[in-house]
C-alpha cells in the first residue's frame, strides 16, 4: 500500500514520461516480480492498475551494475528487519560449561589426598607457597577435579601463616566455609598464627579480633595451643590487656600454663616499649610462682624486653615492686610457720623480708629474677633508664647466667649477642663475658665481634677494637685483608706481622 501510494502521487504531479521512467526504475531488479503501471487519463479521475508478473520477462532490462546498487539499496532499506536466517549466538559460560562436561579427566590421572598432601608438604619445606596453592586451585580442581579435604586447606593456610600471607589464608579459610568443610582447632591456630606474622598490625589485630568473635558465636571452646596462638596475635600486635586477660582466662579454664604460653606474652611485653620490662618481671614471678621451668627461649626474650623495654612511671614501679615483695612474705611466712600480728604495718613486713633475704641470700646485690628476690642497694628507681641499669636489677650478668645454670639452661650465642648489648661501656665487664663465654664453651661469631668493635670504636677505644680484629682471625678463621689493618706505626706491623703470616698470607717483610 505504501508503494501504491507513492506511485500515485507520482503520476499527479509529473508528466506521463517522467512517470513511466520513475516507475521502471522503482520497480526494476526484483527477483520476484515487477510492477507495472498503465495510466488513463479522464476527465474527472485518474485510473491506475497494477498487473504483477514474473521477474524473468524483464531481466534483459537488469544490468549488473543496476543490481549491486539495488542490493545496496536493500540492505539499508528501514523497512527490512534481518536476515531470514540468523546467526546463532552463544554465551561464553555455556561453551565453558559444555567443555567442563565433554573433557573429563580419566580415573588414572586422579591421586589420592594423602599423595596430593605430600607434594604440599614438599613445597612448604622448599618454601614454594605458590606452587604448593596451585596443587589446591590448579591440580585438583580444575584439572583432576578432586574434592579436597579440609586436611589439605589447613597445611595451606598453616603455610600461609608462617610467612605472613595473612590475606591468603584467610581466602583459604573462606573457601573452606563455602565447600562446607569442618573447621578444626588446626584451622583456628593457623589463622592466629597468620595474624601475629602479619606485616601490618593493625590488619592482624582486626582480623584477629573478628575471628575470636566467630568463634564465640559458634560457641567454640578452644583449647591450650588455642589459647597460645590467640595470646601470640594478640600480644605481637600490640594489644597487650587483650593478651594478659586471655591468661586469666585459661587459668579460670584450668588450662595448664606451660612455658610456651609465657614466652608468648614475654613477646607480647617487647611489644610496650614505655613499659615492658615492668610487665616482663611480673610475668616473671607468675612463671617462678607455679613452678614453671623456664628455657633459654624465656631468657632470651628476657634479655630483649630488658634492652628494649623501660620501667614506665616510677610510681607504677613502685606499686610493682611492693606487690612483689608483699607475695615473697606470704610465702616466706608459710615456709618457716610464722604469724605476723594483725596490726603489723608494711613497713615491718618488709624489714621482715630483709631479714630473710639476707639470711637466705649472700649476695646483696639487687636480683628480681631470683627465687626469692631482693633489691640490693637500689638509690633511686627514677635513675633506671638505660639497659644496664635494667640488668643490674636482674642480678646483672653474673646473676643472670647463674640464673640460667639453676634452671639447667645453657646459654648459647644469642643470649651473649644480647648480654653483650645490655653491658656497661666498660672493658673490664666486656672481659668477664668473654671469660663465661670460654667457661661454658659457647664460640663467638661475626656478629658478635662486629658488636663488639661497635661498642668499642663508640667510646673511642680504638686499640681494644683493634684487639678484636686479631682475636677474630684465631676464633673465627675470617682473615681480612693487610691493608684493612690500619696499623699506623712499623713497629706496630712487624708486631702483629706473624699472625697474619700463620693465619692467612704469605707476607714478606721489606728491608
Amino acid at each position: 500500500m505504501f508503494r501504491l501510494g507513492l506511485i500515485r502521487y507520482l503520476v499527479q504531479n509529473t508528466s506521463q514520461v517522467s512517470i513511466t521512467q520513475e516507475c521502471t526504475k522503482f520497480t526494476k531488479g526484483f527477483h520476484y516480480r515487477t510492477v507495472t503501471t498503465r495510466v488513463k487519463e479522464n476527465k474527472h479521475e485518474n485510473i491506475i492498475t497494477s498487473n504483477l508478473k514474473p521477474a524473468s520477462q524483464y531481466s534483459y532490462a537488469v544490468n549488473q551494475q543496476t543490481e549491486q546498487e539495488f542490493l545496496i539499496r536493500l540492505k539499508n532499506d528501514p523497512d527490512v528487519f534481518g536476515d531470514s536466517i540468523e546467526k546463532d549466538i552463544y554465551d561464553e559460560k555455556d561453551l565453558e560449561e559444555e567443555k567442563y562436561f565433554q573433557n573429563q579427566p580419566s580415573p588414572s590421572q586422579k591421586l589420592r589426598i594423602k599423595q596430593y598432601a605430600d607434594i604440599i608438604k614438599a613445597f612448604i619445606r622448599k618454601r614454594q607457597i605458590k606452587e604448593a596453592i596451585d596443587v589446591l586451585e590448579v591440580k585438583m580442581l580444575q584439572e583432576d577435579r578432586v574434592k579436597p579435604e579440609n586436611y589439605i586447606f589447613n597445611l595451606l593456610v598453616g603455610a600461609c601463616g608462617r610467612v605472613g600471607y595473612t590475606k591468603k589464608a584467610f581466602s583459604l579459610y573462606n573457601q573452606m566455609k563455602k565447600r562446607g568443610l569442618k573447621v578444626t582447632s588446626s584451622t583456628y591456630t593457623a589463622l592466629f598464627n597468620a595474624c601475629s606474622n602479619s606485616p601490618w598490625p593493625e590488619d592482624g589485630l582486626n582480623r584477629a579480633l573478628h575471628l575470636r568473635n566467630i568463634m564465640m558465636e559458634k560457641m567454640y571452646e578452644p583449647n591450650e595451643t588455642n589459647y597460645n596462638a590467640m595470646i601470640k596475635a594478640f600480644g605481637r600486635c600490640g594489644d597487650l590487656s587483650t593478651a594478659f586477660s586471655l591468661v586469666d582466662e585459661m587459668e579460670s579454664k584450668n588450662l595448664q600454663i606451660k612455658d610456651d604460653t609465657i614466652n608468648f606474652v614475654l613477646q607480647a611485653c617487647i611489644q610496650d616499649k614505655e613499659a615492658g620490662f615492668r610487665h616482663a618481671l611480673l610475668v616473671w614471678r607468675k612463671l617462678v610462682d607455679k613452678n614453671i621451668n623456664p628455657t633459654f627461649y624465656t631468657y632470651n626474650l628476657m634479655l630483649r624486653c630488658i634492652r628494649d623495654c623501660g620501667i614506665g612511671t616510677v610510681e607504677v614501679m613502685s606499686d610493682t615492686l611492693n606487690k612483689i615483695f608483699k607475695q615473697k612474705v606470704l610465702q616466706l611466712d608459710s615456709r618457716h610457720n610464722k604469724i605476723l600480728p594483725s596490726n603489723t604495718n608494711y613497713e615491718q613486713t618488709e624489714s621482715a623480708v630483709i631479714e630473710d633475704k639476707l639470711s637466705f641470700n649472700e649476695n646483696t646485690r639487687p636480683n628480681l629474677m631470683a627465687r626469692i628476690p631482693h633489691l640490693g642497694n637500689i638509690i633511686s628507681l627514677a635513675e633506671i633508664k638505660k639497659p644496664e641499669d635494667r640488668l643490674l636489677l636482674v642480678g646483672s650478668c653474673r646473676g643472670f647466667l647463674n640464673n640460667m645454670m639453676e634452671n639447667n639452661c645453657t646459654p648459647d650465642i644469642k643470649t651473649f649477642t644480647q648480654l653483650l648489648d645490655c653491658l656497661p661501656g666498660s672493658l673490664l665487664a666486656e672481659k668477664e663475658l668473654m671469660r663465661a663465654m670460654k667457661k661454658l664453651n659457647v664460640k663467638p661469631d661475626i656478629d658478635f665481634f662486629n658488636m663488639l668493635i661497635k661498642k668499642r670504636s663508640m667510646r673511642f677505644d680504638y686499640d681494644s677494637a683493634k684487639v678484636i680484629i686479631i682475636y677474630t682471625q684465631v676464633y673465627t678463621k675470617y682473615f681480612p685483608s693487610f691493608l684493612s689493618q690500619n696499623w699506623q706505626s712499623k713497629t706496630m706491623c712487624l708486631t702483629n706481622l706473624p699472625v697474619l703470616t700463620t693465619y692467612t698470607y704469605h707476607c714478606t717483610v721489606p728491608t
